[in-house]
C-alpha cells in the first residue's frame, strides 16, 4: 500500500485505502505508522473500505506543531473520515492507537460503529502509575537522545516482540521503529504522559472486541482482560505466542479474529 491520499486541510493527514464498503480505519501505535496495517488493509479490503492513517508526526502526515496535546489525534481521525465522506467507521486502534479509539468514541461517539481495542490502556486509567510509567518513559526516550531512531530500534523492537517472532516481524518492526521522527516522538511523549481519564468504560455502547497476548510486555494480558471486563458485552480474543505487535508477529490469528468479530456484527 505504497500510493496514499492526503486530507485537505492542516494538519494535513496522509492515508491508504483498499476496498468499498463500510470503513474499517486502523489507527498506529507510538513507533508506529500507516504502513504497519498492510496486510489488514489488503484481506479486508476484499469486504470493507480498509483505511490506515499516519497521524500527525508520522509518515507522509504534516508534523507537530508548539502546543499540542494528545487529543489532538481525535482530529486527525475525524479529518479523516469527513474526506472519506462517511459518518463513522469501526475503528481498530493498537497501542496508542486504541486509546485514540476510545477518545474518538469519548468525544464523537456518533463516529463509531464498532471498537477493536489491540494492546492498549484503558481510556479511564490512560496514564502508567508513577514508577512504571519513569521506566516507560526512560527506555524510549533516552536511546532516541543518544543515537536517534536507530538507537530506539535497537533497544526498543526486543520488548515490543515475542519470544517467536519470525524475522520478517522483526524487519517490519525495526522499520517502522527507524521512521520515527524524534522531535514529533518527543513532543508526542510529553503528550502522552499528560492524558487525563477521558472515559468511563462502562458507558461504552458499541460493539467491542478487545485482543490481548500471552507475551506482552507493554499492554499485559491481565490488564487487556480487565479492560475487556469493564465493558459491557465486549468479546475478548487472547492470542498466544505473541508479543506487543500482535498484527505483525501473529497476522493470521489478528485478522481472524478481527473477521469474526466483524463478520458477526453484520449478523444483528
Amino acid at each position: 500500500m505504497k500510493e496514499f491520499k492526503r486530507t485537505s486541510t492542516y494538519p494535513s493527514i496522509a492515508f491508504s485505502e483498499n476496498g468499498q464498503g463500510e470503513v474499517l480505519l486502523f489507527l498506529h501505535g507510538i513507533g508506529g505508522n500507516r504502513r504497519n496495517w498492510d496486510g489488514e488493509l489488503r484481506r479486508f479490503g476484499a469486504a470493507y473500505r480498509a483505511v490506515a492513517m499516519d497521524f500527525r508526526g508520522y509518515g507522509d502526515s504534516d508534523s507537530i506543531q508548539e502546543g499540542f496535546e494528545f487529543t489532538d489525534f481525535v482530529s486527525d481521525v475525524t479529518q479523516v473520515l469527513d474526506t472519506l465522506g462517511v459518518r463513522g467507521a469501526h475503528l481498530v486502534g493498537l497501542s496508542m492507537g486504541g486509546l485514540v479509539a476510545q477518545a474518538v468514541y469519548s468525544r464523537a461517539p456518533e463516529r463509531v460503529a464498532s471498537l477493536a481495542l489491540v494492546a492498549c490502556r484503558s481510556a479511564d486509567e490512560p496514564v502508567l502509575p508513577q514508577a512504571r510509567r519513569e521506566a516507560f518513559i526512560r527506555e524510549r526516550l533516552e536511546p532516541l537522545r543518544s543515537g536517534g531512531s536507530e538507537a530506539l530500534a535497537a533497544s526498543l523492537a526486543p520488548r515490543l516482540l515475542g519470544s517467536a517472532a519470525s524475522p520478517e516481524a522483526r524487519d517490519q518492526v525495526m522499520a517502522s521503529l527507524r521512521k520515527v521522527k524524534p522531535d514529533a516522538y518527543f513532543r508526542i511523549m510529553e503528550a502522552r504522559i499528560r492524558v487525563q481519564p477521558m472515559l468511563n468504560l462502562a458507558n461504552i455502547r458499541v460493539p467491542t472486541l478487545v485482543v490481548g497476548s500471552d507475551e506482552d510486555q507493554v499492554a499485559p494480558l491481565d490488564q487487556m482482560r480487565a479492560l475487556a471486563a469493564a465493558i459491557d458485552g465486549a468479546r475478548l480474543e487472547e492470542i498466544q505466542g505473541a508479543g506487543h505487535l500482535i498484527n505483525l508477529e501473529k497476522p493470521e490469528e489478528f485478522q481472524l479474529a478481527l473477521e469474526d468479530f466483524l463478520t458477526d456484527l453484520k449478523k444483528r
